[in-house]
């Protein structure tokens, strides 16, 4: 009936979660979400079929948490069955009636519970909940991947993120789902966001948390199936870092990834470096992102074109010369000119 309205009045619809009585509808950029009270018939983990209710209450102890059980009438009128207003306010994030039997429901509620008490900064009064997680964590198998990696960019994204350096419980968790290990960059991270007063997005953490010398990334990347673009980013940080081993970054360094790529992907690896390398120092970093904004792209002085008018004939050959002219230019650090080319 909602559809059928929306629909009459022009508004675009998303009806693929309509059996679960849920639809998506769009006015002004915005994206509303319009849900008819439910109440469970059949929980098994993942997708739980339902049934349409009249019934308020009945709606609110089917869901996960109670600052998630919160109604608000057309005229203002508050229903909170479950007092989720007095866990709003205190930051509490509890499960509406036992955790365990809140998660087999749903086991993307460890994912969810995990997300909610890092983004209010929560502490978790029942520390029975770990166990029962920790017990219930070999479910999220029958998750599909994209799923759990939607959570996990939701869990990245948040500004308060960086509260889980005082919860390790929640980085063991994580590290179980998705063989992410190397949270202990996450300091260096927290120094250069504090510095430059700006949030790294989630593939940016992504990267400093996955990428090492093992190509383990590479496993995360084909087992959460992420987009070619997620991909490329990840190979290219990968890339960078395995042609710097053992070496020092250096102005050379950041000239030739400007050159092949662009400035906004040699300052991602530049953070990335100051994240994972004691050795570059914030004062050093800060000077090497100066020189970034302010160099000139390099541009080869030689084209194809060039090369046929002195006499060079199109070709292999033509583009082996022109490959071997860019080769020693780039060698030269960017500074051989068509005169002593």
């Amino acid at each position: 009936e909602v559809k059928k309205i929306l629909l009459k009045n022009n508004y675009k619809v998303l009806d693929l979660a309509i059996k679960y009585g849920s639809i998506t509808t769009f006015s002004k950029n915005y994206k509303y979400e319009i849900t008819s009270l439910r109440k469970d018939i059949k929980p098994d983990g993942r997708h739980t079929k339902i049934q349409l209710t009249n019934n308020w209450l009945e709606d609110s102890l089917r869901r996960d948490f109670t600052i998630n059980a919160i109604y608000c009438d057309k005229f203002g009128k508050i229903f909170d069955p479950v007092n989720g207003i007095k866990d709003l306010k205190n930051k509490k994030v509890n499960f509406i009636g036992s955790p365990d039997l809140r998660i087999k429901e749903d086991y993307l509620r460890i994912l969810r519970f995990i997300r909610f008490t890092l983004e209010y900064n929560s502490n978790i009064q029942d520390h029975n909940i770990i166990r029962i997680i920790n017990k219930n964590i070999r479910f999220l198998k029958l998750i599909s991947q994209e799923r759990l990696f939607i959570e996990l960019k939701k869990i990245l994204e948040l500004k308060s993120f960086f509260t889980i350096n005082n919860k390790n419980y929640f980085k063991k968790i994580i590290n179980q789902i998705y063989k992410i290990k190397f949270f202990d960059r996450l300091n260096r991270v927290q120094i250069l966001n504090k510095k430059l007063g700006s949030n790294f997005n989630y593939l940016q953490l992504l990267s400093i948390l996955l990428v090492g010398y093992d190509q383990k990334y590479k496993y995360f990347s084909k087992e959460f199936r992420l987009s070619n673009k997620d991909k490329d980013y990840l190979n290219f940080i990968y890339e960078q870092f395995k042609l710097l081993k053992n070496k020092q970054y250096s102005y050379q360094a950041i000239r030739r990834q400007i050159y092949f790529y662009n400035k906004d992907l040699t300052l991602d690896f530049l953070n990335f470096i100051f994240c994972i390398k004691k050795e570059i120092n914030l004062k050093t970093l800060l000077k090497y992102r100066l020189f970034i904004k302010k160099l000139k792209v390099p541009r080869f002085p030689i084209s194809g074109d060039f090369l046929i008018k002195k006499g060079f004939k199109q070709g292999k050959k033509l583009g082996k010369k022109l490959e071997f002219l860019e080769d020693s230019w780039i060698k030269s650090n960017f500074k051989l000119n068509l005169r002593n080319i």
